[in-house]
This record gives structure tokens, sequence and C-alpha cells, in this order.
């Protein structure tokens, strides 16, 4: 069984034991919620982050001095929520809670995608959400029979997390991989389809859906694409059950003006006030001209000063995901501003590869489809396999680069040798 675990096989079938580390890398995209318990008022994830500290307590030296360490980054990081603190007078726990588990968390995560495999170590990923897709169907099954498998809502799916959006941030990529390698991965395509449809989550079905229709960019995928995703929004899913329409009309009607859902009590829905309240505060941000945001961690103690004369703070819902910003789009438009903003989406833009049809694309639009899903719901920045896909998407655009630039170089090689000009040979006799 645990060969089983620690072994991949690529489409040549060839077989690839992976190692300690690179199993336990790919687990902690799983623990988030089967591995934490509260601690201090942290969700403490105990498979995950011992792994990530032990790990680069031991490998500090090679880390630090790694190409992957993202030194400039993280110095952005400090320098901008620093100003951020001293300008806005925040406190510094918030920032301290955030900047030492990502400096770790991303650190460990790029060291060992770039240092070891990283096609086998995906590979050994899109086999994790296979086995929790089976998981999820079995506990769907069970939970119409009575029977409790870690199911916190009857009859839809959420596998090892709690909620459907939540294994839909993880589910999503290995889709999305499977479905543009559909050749070698027609069972888990197949599996982990169903699984997501159990889901019944408006994220995870528009996520994979945006993706494949940015894989197919073109005047003419696009004028299809967008009319079928209208209708399948606003027709299709809008008509499906009462969640998908509540959550569906209240957003529409949030941003067509009607703010009134922040001064109802139990009878709105809690995504759509969530995502609006939480926005808000970061709307506020950049109309007051602060276009580095209020710094890493500063939302959660922003959102509450904004709030704070504010007759929504006797709402049900207030606080709701206060500490996330909702999504984590909205997050680094809160904490790092429109400037930060511009940042994230054009790494993410860059990183993406449409032109090439192998496992360079699919890994990139894989990365992509998780924050997508995080910019519709999830805020955290080490959680659900966040710092994983964001590792894949450097490191698998880095060897992408390096690909290309080893086939250019033997094909001016292979020009080189076809203008040689043949010189004679004299006779000496």
């Amino acid at each position: 069984m645990l060969i089983y675990l620690y072994s991949i096989v690529n489409p040549k079938k060839q077989v690839y034991i992976a190692s300690f580390a690179e199993v336990l890398l790919v687990l902690s995209v799983f623990t988030k919620e089967i591995g934490s318990r509260r601690i201090f008022g942290i969700d403490f994830d105990f498979i995950a982050y011992p792994f990530a500290v032990l790990y680069f307590l031991f490998n500090i030296k090679n880390i630090l001095l790694s190409q992957s360490f993202p030194r400039k980054t993280y110095l952005y990081l400090l320098i901008t929520s620093m100003l951020s603190i001293f300008i806005l007078q925040i406190g510094y726990i918030g920032f301290l809670k955030q900047i030492f588990p990502i400096i770790v968390i991303y650190s460990v995560n790029l060291f060992i995608v770039n240092r070891h495999d990283w096609r086998k170590i995906f590979r050994l990923y899109i086999k994790f959400a296979y086995l929790s897709a089976i998981f999820g169907i079995v506990q769907v099954v069970a939970s119409l029979g009575g029977i409790d498998l870690l199911n916190l809502q009857p009859g839809r799916l959420d596998s090892i997390a709690y909620e459907p959006s939540h294994y839909a941030s993880i589910l999503v990529p290995a889709l999305v991989f499977t479905f543009f390698n559909i050749k070698h991965y027609k069972l888990y395509f197949s599996v982990m389809l169903i699984a997501l449809i159990l889901t019944f989550n408006l994220t995870g079905y528009i996520a994979f859906l945006l993706v494949v229709s940015i894989a197919y960019v073109n005047l003419f995928y696009f004028m299809i694409s967008v009319p079928v995703l209208y209708y399948l929004i606003f027709y299709v899913f809008a008509n499906f059950n009462e969640n998908f329409n509540l959550r569906i009309q209240e957003t529409v009607g949030v941003f067509r003006g009607d703010v009134n859902v922040l001064n109802r009590t139990i009878d709105a829905n809690g995504t759509t006030v969530s995502l609006y309240s939480n926005l808000m505060v970061a709307w506020n941000n950049f109309i007051k001209g602060n276009l580095i945001g209020s710094g890493l961690g500063g939302h959660e103690e922003t959102y509450y000063r904004y709030y704070e004369h504010s007759t929504f703070k006797y709402n049900y819902f207030f606080g709701l995901n206060a500490p996330s910003a909702h999504s984590l789009t909205i997050r680094i438009f809160s904490e790092f501003g429109m400037v930060g903003l511009i940042l994230y989406i054009t790494t993410l833009a860059r990183k993406v590869i449409l032109l090439d049809n192998g496992i360079f694309r699919g890994i990139s639009l894989a990365c992509l489809s998780h924050f997508i899903c995080k910019s519709f719901k999830l805020g955290g920045y080490i959680d659900y396999g966040t710092p994983f896909f964001f590792a894949m998407l450097l490191i698998n655009f880095m060897r992408y680069k390096q690909h290309n630039q080893k086939i250019t170089q033997q094909q001016k090689n292979a020009r080189k040798e076809t203008t040689k000009i043949p010189v004679p040979i004299l006779e000496t006799t």
C-alpha cells in the first residue's frame, strides 16, 4: 500500500518512487482541514506545518542559496507592509502571523519542486486528488444512507474538506490537467468529474469552464464560450437548486447597487455578504489613495475599523471571513493595493503557457485554475495547496524556458553543421 502511494507511473509506463519529502509536500495540499486543530486562535495543520518547518531548518543553507528562493518578493512584502503599518497605524501582530509562515512554507515548496522532477511531483498530486475523489464519492453514497464519513453536508461531496467549495480548489487543478491529458487519464478524469459534479459547487464549475475557455483562446472560441458561460450561470445553474439561485441573484443584485444585503439579519446568503463586505474594505483603501494596501495581514484590522460605526456590525454575518478577506484576489487588493493586485495578475498571466500542447501547458493551466477558484472564495496565503500551485506555476515556466532555449540552441548547431563548406583533401601523390 505504501509503495502504491509513493509510486508514480508516467505515460511511458515508467515507475518512479517519490522521496519522503515529495510525498509530504503533496500531502500538505490535502491536510488543511483533516490535519488541523485550533491553537491560540490559529488553525494549525499538524501534518503540513511541522514538515515545512523541520525541512526548512534542516536545509536552511541550501534553501537560502537556491535560485528558487524569492528574495525580491519577500523584500517587497517586508518594505510595503512596514510602510503601510506605519502610515495606517496598524498593529504588527497580523503581519508577524503571516510573514514567517509564508517565508518558510513557500520557500520549502519552491525548493523541493525545483530540486526534484516537478512533473513527477505533479503527477503524484494527481494520484492523491484521484484517491480523494473516490473517497468523496463513497462519502456521498454513505451519507444518503445516514452514514457520516467526515461529511458536514449530506448529499454534497466535500471529501477531506469542510466545505465543497474548499475541496473544489484542491480538485479542479487535477481535473483540468487530466482533461488536457485525457488520453492517459481517462479513468482519473471520469472519477474526478463525477466528484466535482457532486460538490454542487458553482465556483468549481465556473473555474473549470473558464480555464478550458482560456486554453482555446481565439475569437471563435471566445464568441462561443462567453454566451455559453452566461447561459450556464444565469439560466442553468441559477435554476439548478435554491442555493445556486440565491447566491447568483443576490451577488448580481449587490453589484448592480443593491447594498441592502448588509442590512439584513439571517435571511441573506452568507457568501454574498462576505464577498461584498470584504470587497468594500479593499475598495475603501483604494479610493483613499492607498496604492500599496494595508500591508500583509492588515485586512482584518482595517475591516473592523471600516465597519466600526456601521449598523452592519449588528448583522448576523458581521466579521465573516474578515481574517482572509473572503477571497485571495480581494485580500491581495486589500493588503497590497492596486499595485500588488496588478503585480499578482501579471505574474499569473505571464507564467501561463498556451503555445505548448504538452505537459508544460497542462500544469500551468491546472495551477491557474486553483487561483481562479480562490478568486471566488478562500483568501488564505498558505492553505489548500496555494504555495504548492504557486511553486509549480513558477518552476514549470522556468523549465519551459530552459526547454525552449535548449531546442533553439540545438537548431542553431544543426544549421551550423549544414552550412559548413567541406574542405578539399589535397592528394600527396
